[in-house]
């Protein structure tokens, strides 16, 4: 074991990881950690005044009101093992409605069955939802007789929009795909990398000759799907960064310190690895975990090695803003029957989406009363990430008016926004990443956790911050590496 008096050498107290960033990357390394081994003490630094990162919840006046995801892909099943560890499992619940919208040609049309998450499988609901015209849905039924890419062929590195074009048609991209994407990535589909992102698409074209087959197959032999494909809890995704605050304050041997930012990070020498932060305390610990931004990572890391922190700063980064308006239920005119709707590019609408919350999840809003998410920004209209509350809430009550014909003044506004907090896997993301983990390899007491590298989504920051701490851990022991990125 890895001794904090010296950096190497037995093991002459208990092992001190210093966990960098209380988000949920962050959090879910330090409960690994502590879980993992009995001896491990770990320090949590976090520079805002909250834990959760991007995660969490306003309740106010009845409302639960979500400042960034509102659930999780109940497929992916990181959350629920979590869950069940920090005994909150029995919290989980699914969408009370299923089925969403896309707005389309001025109105608001199903969104068809059959789809396989964002690709559709059927031709039927596809036809009978409107979305495509004759032309599409004829392009979209050939897709199987089309020639599969040639390993290389296409590119090692294809585009999302290439890919989908490619196998099934412009307009099943413009018209389902491209919004569907957008509520995933808020980014630009004909930059976004396939294998970053969809490797698995990639993989059924490789191994069926056809998309469509693959899925099918996929869905006939995989298996059966969750009740519901999201989840969420009573009170808002603040509960799980609540169960896990309380789960590491529960053994002893975690502290916690938000609102002091890290601001250089010393590689081991007479001492293990030392944080020095900005109220000029330092901390000396055997390992780190950076869970933080990637270019939050690169900013600590560029003293120690500046390819490496070249690397991190190469991550594009997009920003969003999201505007939560409440209304009298008496003042929609429409029923609210899904959870909500996405707005193609290729209507040059403002808003990326609109998520019904009051209809999505239960008890998202007092009796009565309607509760509407919209979103801004993303790679389509990135200034609108930055404009003014008084001008977000303007497009965000036009939208509704134009969409939903909702003319009242909303009863409780709420404007969030995250600037340069969601990674863009374009292409080159997966080589980048990898060059970042060969180079990282030569800073074996420190493993990377975050949104930046494997996924976007909050199965996978739990799962980068577990594989971070199985890197450490690992460190600690003398044992082989794990990925340097969390990559499990």
């Amino acid at each position: 074991m890895r001794s904090s008096s010296d950096g190497a050498g037995p093991d002459a107290g208990p092992p001190h990881v210093l966990v960098v960033g209380g988000g949920i990357s962050g959090l879910a390394a330090a409960e690994s950690l502590v879980r993992a081994d009995a001896r491990v003490r770990v320090t949590v630094v976090e520079a805002t005044s909250r834990l959760g990162g991007i995660v969490g919840t306003d309740r106010s006046d009845g409302f639960v009101m979500e400042r960034g995801p509102d659930v999780v892909v109940a497929a992916k099943p990181a959350t629920r093992l979590l869950c069940e560890r920090l005994g909150i499992a029995d919290r989980l619940q699914g969408t009370q409605v299923r089925g969403a919208y896309v707005y389309r040609a001025g109105a608001l049309r199903r969104l068809p069955a059959g789809l396989s998450g964002m690709m559709p499988t059927r031709l039927g609901p596809l036809a009978t939802s409107r979305l495509l015209s004759l032309r599409g849905l004829l392009r979209f039924a050939s897709e199987p007789w089309r020639a599969a890419a040639a390993p290389g062929a296409a590119g090692e590195d294809e585009s999302l929009e290439g890919f989908v074009v490619r196998r099934m048609g412009r307009e099943a991209y413009d018209r389902l795909v491209e919004p569907l994407l957008t509520g995933i990535y808020a980014g630009d589909g004909a930059r976004l990398s396939l294998s970053a992102t969809f490797p698995q698409l990639q993989s059924l074209e490789r191994e069926h000759g056809s998309l469509l087959r693959g899925l099918r197959a996929r869905a006939a032999t995989g298996a059966p799907a969750p009740a519901s494909p999201f989840l969420s809890f009573p009170t808002g995704m603040q509960e799980l960064v609540e169960g896990l605050t309380r789960a590491l304050e529960r053994t002893g041997r975690v502290a916690i310190r938000t609102g002091v930012p890290a601001r250089a990070l010393r590689a081991p020498g007479v001492a293990g690895p030392a944080l020095t932060l900005a109220d000029g305390t330092s901390i000396t610990g055997d390992a780190v975990v950076l869970a933080l931004p990637a270019r939050a990572s690169a900013a600590l890391l560029a003293p120690l090695d500046s390819a490496v922190a070249r690397d991190l700063r190469a991550i594009p980064h997009g920003s969003t803003a999201t505007v939560t308006l409440a209304y009298a239920a008496a003042d929609v005119p429409r029923a609210l029957d899904a959870t909500g709707y996405v707005v193609p590019r290729i209507e040059e609408r403002d808003a990326l989406a609109c998520t019904w919350a009051s209809s999505k999840l239960a008890g998202r809003a007092p009796a009565g009363m309607a509760l509407f998410r919209l979103f801004f920004g993303g790679a389509r209209r990135p200034a609108l990430a930055v404009l003014d509350d008084d001008g977000l809430q303007a497009l965000a009550r036009t939208e509704l008016r134009e969409v939903l014909g909702v003319t009242a003044a909303p009863r409780l506004v709420r404007v969030t926004r995250w600037l340069d907090a969601m990674p863009q896997y374009e292409l080159g993301h997966a080589g980048r990443v990898a060059a970042i983990e060969a180079r990282a390899a030569g800073l074996p007491w420190l493993a990377l956790a975050g949104n930046a590298y494997h996924g976007v989504g909050v199965p996978d920051c739990i799962r980068s911050g577990e594989g971070a701490a199985a890197r450490v851990l690992g460190w600690l022991a003398r044992g082989v590496d794990a990925p340097v990125s969390g990559a499990a």
